[in-house]
């Protein structure tokens, strides 16, 4: 095989790749945020166990994370996409497939197992072959493609619900990306790429050199908690709030938070030109958001005290969508503070403070939201804005915090 056509190849895989974690995100996004109330009624469950169907999505897709950065440094991040891209596909189409919640549980397993090799192996892969001082804009370009899927995870995706089902719709995901694992499949047994580091063992001795460098844990805590309030409010809670409190209708509520994807898919490709032309300072901007996300919090926090139930949260939701995409910025920050042989590992701890920290939000909104007894109004379960005010204030102490360790991040170049 020619240069050339390994490097046709190359390009192939890279491109599915960049489409799963787009898949992924479309699955990440839709589940339960865009038909909460659907599941809520089609099994007859309480708001815990439908915000859970997040939950163990990111629990699992957390802890493969740190996994993920040792596979892909023992056996390199195309062979690791190809394990995850069949059990994404398996995921994808039982989960539609199922009758009881246990069954959803389940298949959500299988998709976060698969979903958390995509992102970490396609960086690795593309960090190869891009020069250091275009790696910001080369991770922010698939971060669009990837963001994208939140797009298509609202307004579209309930439009598609509302014409065909929410099973067929998720059906024809699930088929596609069976028929794209397929094609990778496929390519990466012609492409047959060599190991990135043959000799590489498995051992926990990244994890120790990481988690001692307390500037990566200012990096992390920010992060996490920065990630974890946007991404819960457009996966999780973000429509249903919307529904309940602001008396927006589901069509609309979902226009709202495919705005927000919009906006998050393409704020990482503008704060890494930003960091760029501001001589790749990275620290100023992590504190703008930290500020701008306690600012976010509190105004709808004291919205919701004087119950003032105004359409204007829509505006206020389209400030964390913008400031909770600076992953390009913490993954060039975490390759600076750490050796090369371990930044994959910095990477996928990064990574798992994300889908954690999402996680557990997740888990705790659907029990706050249940500390008051809804109102079932037509067989849809309509929360108060007690409720959600216990769920904003949660929010509001983790802003401080986000706020606190923003300030302890230096610029490392």
């Amino acid at each position: 095989m020619t240069l050339h056509q390994k490097h046709h190849y190359r390009f192939i895989l890279i491109f599915i790749a960049t489409i799963f974690y787009f898949l992924a995100n479309v699955q990440r996004t839709a589940i339960p945020g865009a038909i909460f109330d659907i599941l809520q009624s089609d099994f007859s469950a309480c708001a815990s166990k439908i915000t859970l169907l997040g939950a163990i999505f990111c629990y699992i897709y957390a802890i493969t994370q740190l996994f993920v950065g040792l596979m892909v440094d023992k056996i390199g991040g195309f062979r690791v996409i190809a394990i995850g891209s069949i059990m994404f596909a398996i995921g994808s189409i039982v989960f539609p497939h199922s009758s009881t919640v246990m069954g959803l549980y389940l298949s959500r397993a299988f998709m976060g197992f698969g979903a958390a090799t995509f992102y970490l192996s396609v960086i690795r892969e593309v960090k190869k072959y891009a020069k250091d001082r275009n790696f910001s804009l080369a991770v922010s370009y698939i971060l669009f493609i990837g963001y994208s899927g939140g797009i298509i995870a609202n307004a579209p995706f309930v439009m598609c619900v509302n014409e065909i089902g929410w099973r067929n719709s998720l059906y024809l995901l699930g088929f596609l990306t069976l028929l794209l694992a397929i094609i990778y499949l496929i390519v990466l047994y012609i492409f047959k790429p060599v190991h990135i580091e043959s000799d590489t063992h498995l051992s926990f001795a990244p994890f120790r050199e990481v988690l001692s460098n307390k500037k990566n844990i200012n990096v992390f805590l920010f992060g996490s908690i920065n990630y974890g309030l946007y991404y819960v409010l457009q996966t999780v809670i973000g429509k249903k709030f919307l529904e309940d409190f602001c008396n927006i209708s589901g069509n609309k509520a979902a226009i709202i938070l495919s705005l927000m994807a919009v906006i998050s898919a393409f704020a990482g490709t503008i704060t890494a030109i930003i960091s760029k032309c501001i001589h790749n300072r990275r620290s100023v901007i992590f504190k703008t958001f930290a500020v701008l996300s306690f600012m976010s919090v509190l105004s709808i926090t004291l919205l919701l005290i004087f119950d003032i139930q105004t359409k204007f949260i829509a505006l206020i939701f389209c400030i964390p969508s913008f400031i909770g995409s600076i992953s390009p910025l913490l993954i060039t920050t975490l390759h600076l503070l750490n050796r090369y042989e371990v930044s994959a590992t910095a990477v996928s701890i990064q990574n798992f403070g994300f889908f954690m920290m999402v996680g557990i939000l997740g888990m705790l909104s659907g029990m706050l939201m249940n500390v008051f007894q809804p109102e079932n109004i037509k067989g849809v379960l309509v929360y108060s804005n007690k409720s959600y005010l216990l769920v904003f204030l949660l929010f509001l102490i983790l802003s401080l915090f986000e706020l606190f360790y923003a300030f302890k991040i230096k610029d490392y170049n």
